[in-house]
Formats: structure tokens, sequence, C-alpha cells
């Protein structure tokens, strides 16, 4: 399976829900700054490697909605492993416990409508925190790098003068999230 292929399936069942739940926040915030490319990028570097064994295995959408869980490890004052990760934004369940705990993540419009949220609280912590020099890539990529490792990481990396990703999973987060949706609108 090709990573073209794959993402044309995310594109294909993620964009009703994501163009949804895009319109459902910016009636509170018309400043909204995600639109349906970077949001499925997101999706797609989040679950891909899960996602594509279920594609591959011919699951239908729902199903696969159901099951999309992530990080299985063991976390520090854990006893044993457990899944961190819920949906196709892998919502936290450590930040995130009554939205997780709700089974909202296996709805993609509700889970869609939590990563806008988590992206949300991530900008406005780094606007609150960091003063960028103008470059809007760069503030992007923080933000999207704050989804995956914390706005604190990232404030910390910038301190330190280091590239946003410097403690995000495999130091490229938001560079793939950004090469993934550049892959989104190629796609035809």
């Amino acid at each position: 399976m090709t990573e073209r292929y794959l993402m044309k399936w995310y594109k294909e069942m993620l964009f009703k829900h994501v163009e949804k739940a895009i319109a459902e926040k910016k009636i509170r915030n018309d400043k909204l700054i995600y639109g349906v490319d970077l949001l499925t990028a997101i999706a797609y570097r989040e679950t891909w490697t899960k996602v594509a064994k279920y594609v591959d295995k011919k699951m239908n959408f729902e199903s696969i909605c159901e099951i999309v869980k992530g990080d299985y490890s063991k976390r520090e004052g854990e006893t044993e492993s457990n899944y961190h990760g819920f949906g196709f934004w892998q919502i936290d369940i450590k930040i995130y416990p009554d939205f997780v705990k709700s089974g909202d993540w296996k709805n993609p419009f509700k889970c869609c409508c939590k990563a806008i949220e988590v992206l949300e609280e991530k900008r406005q912590s780094l606007v609150k925190n960091w003063v960028f020099n103008g470059d809007q890539e760069i503030f992007l990529r923080s933000i999207i790098a704050a989804y995956n490792c914390g706005q604190g990481n990232v404030l910390k990396s910038l301190k330190e003068g280091k590239d946003v990703d410097e403690r995000t999973h495999e130091h490229n987060y938001s560079k793939m999230v950004l090469q993934y949706r550049k892959l989104y609108n190629e796609l035809v």
C-alpha cells in the first residue's frame, strides 16, 4: 500500500467529518487557522501505521473508528502498558481523560473537534509565552509540534535556539505533518 493510496483513503473517509468540525469551531473562533488538509495530515501522521493494516484487511471505516488506539506503552507511575492515544487524532487519555472515557474519540467529527480545541490550546499558550518574529511557518510548526509533545517542550526548544521538533516523536513531527499536508493537496 502506497503513502499516496492511504492518504487518498484518509481524504475520502475523513473529509466530511473534518469539514463539519471546522465549521462548528469557526462559529466560536472566526480566526481559526486549521484547514481540512492540515487536520487530515495530523490524523495521518498520528495513525497511518495502524490504519494501513486495517485498510489492507478491507475493514470498513466505521469499524476502524471504533478501534483506532495508539501509544501503547508503560508510562511513569503505571504498573502495566496501556493505550494512551485515542481516535484518528490520538487524543491523550492522561491530558483529556473525560473526553477519552466518554467514547467520543470513536466519532471522527467529535474527535476532530477535540483536536482543534487541543491545537487552539497550544496556539494560545505559545502566543502568550513566546514572541515570534513573524515567521508564519515556524509559528505553525510550533503549534503542530506542541500538539505532539506539549507547548512546554516546544517553548524549551525555542528558548534553547533549537528546532521546534527537537522534542517531538522522531524529532520531525511538524515537518512530517506539513509533508503529509502537501501530499493531501497534491491529490485530485
